[in-house]
């Protein structure tokens, strides 16, 4: 059984890794700007924005096939859309219509791959290897993102376009999944007339993952103004902050099952507390150290939180539909990170706005997301508790 794991987690974390190969244009967008001088610099960065965006429609999309292709098979057919996006964006980069084309692509394979290898996991692994296989996989998204990011600055030095070549990394990754990903099962498809079905818990969870991932985007999006306002440095030391914040992540990923074996049912309180410390460090330490630290706290909560939500909703969720409520959770964290900037932006604003009141509003969510996750986890364990009982009585 064991070696029939390490088969399967192979096959998984070859997909998995092939997540963040949306970041190959990042290194290069400002290359991109002066090659597309008469492209606004806000359309220019739409080629980083959209396929985070994309990736919501491909959840939902990948979920409809669930009843008609394995896992397997819509894994391996979403890698083949970041092959695409490498070659439009390779062969095709003088028009930037098609650089744009090359990121919708990408796009589509992030959400594809998201929402499938969800199911297999689910399907793979049981219990508190289900929570280790998904806090593995974000060790896996961490590499990912640094192996591409580094490839494509590299790539890309001597003529911007050449960063595109880093998605054939990916054929690398197709091959092993090829090799080792499991086949995963077929969702039943529902009868004429019948209704996915949402279970309440899995609505909570969604309404928490909005807000957590919202306010823990934070971070990305203001940690280079927030130090720059506050005086603490400039790139370099905003560089050496995102540095702390990816490798702590990365160390999440390793630390899931202990955390969730420790805190039990209360383990997302818990990871609202993790995060709770390290935005306050950042917002109050008045120190790079302290912005450091808090980096640290942020990452490793993130990490940890996503992988338990995700085995949250795979286990309230009800066989038939398991990959719908997969994607729902999915596309509800996507729209928390991408509206981020205008909700919280809007409750910072009567304290004075800008990154330092940004970063208040989130050591509120943080300490509401906290207080509100216990209240609610707590009385599912009583009504745990009670129904265990009543057989008895």
């Amino acid at each position: 059984m064991k070696a029939q794991y390490i088969k399967d987690g192979i096959g998984i974390y070859a997909a998995t890794a092939t997540i963040m190969s949306i970041l190959i244009p990042v290194p290069v967008l400002a290359s991109i700007a002066q090659a597309f001088p008469e492209v606004p610099m806000t359309t220019v960065q739409l080629i980083a924005a959209i396929p985070s965006l994309l990736a919501i429609v491909a959840n939902f999309v990948t979920a409809k096939l669930a009843t008609r292709f394995t896992p397997r098979v819509r894994t391996i057919a979403a890698c083949f859309f970041y092959v695409a996006a490498g070659l439009v964006g390779y062969f095709l980069h003088d028009n930037f219509a098609m650089l744009i084309v090359a990121s919708c692509l990408a796009g589509f394979g992030m959400g594809g791959v998201q929402n499938s290898i969800a199911s297999l996991i689910t399907n793979s692994f049981d219990g508190d290897a289900r929570g280790a296989a998904f806090g593995l996989c974000s060790v896996f998204v961490g590499l990912g993102g640094f192996v591409y990011v580094s490839m494509a600055a590299a790539l890309g030095a001597e003529a911007w376009y050449n960063a595109y070549l880093g998605y054939f990394v990916v054929l690398v990754l197709i091959v092993l999944q090829l090799i080792f990903l499991p086949k995963g099962v077929l969702e039943e498809p529902t009868a004429k007339g019948e209704h996915v079905k949402i279970p309440r818990e899995v609505i909570f969870l969604c309404i928490f993952g909005f807000a957590y991932f919202g306010a823990t985007q934070l971070f990305n999006n203001n940690i280079s103004m927030f130090i720059a306002e506050t005086g603490l440095g400039g790139t370099m030391e905003a560089g050496n902050a995102s540095q702390v914040y990816t490798l702590a992540g990365m160390v999440g990923g390793f630390l899931v099952f202990p955390i969730k074996r420790l805190f039990k049912n209360q383990a997302l309180a818990a990871n609202a507390l993790i995060s709770l410390i390290g935005c306050a460090c950042i917002v109050l330490t008045g120190s790079l150290v302290g912005v450091c630290i808090g980096a640290a706290f942020m990452a490793f909560g993130f990490a940890v939180y996503n992988p338990i939500e995700s085995q949250l909703v795979s286990e309230a969720s009800p066989a038939k539909g398991l990959a719908f409520n997969l994607a729902l959770m999915a596309a509800t964290q996507s729209i928390g990170q991408a509206t981020s900037p205008y909700w919280i932006g809007a409750a910072a604003t009567p304290m004075g706005g800008g990154t330092t009141a940004m970063f208040y509003v989130g050591v509120i969510i943080f300490a509401v997301l906290m207080v509100v996750q216990f209240l609610y986890f707590n009385s599912l364990k009583k009504k745990a508790a009670a129904s265990a009982e009543a057989p008895a009585a």
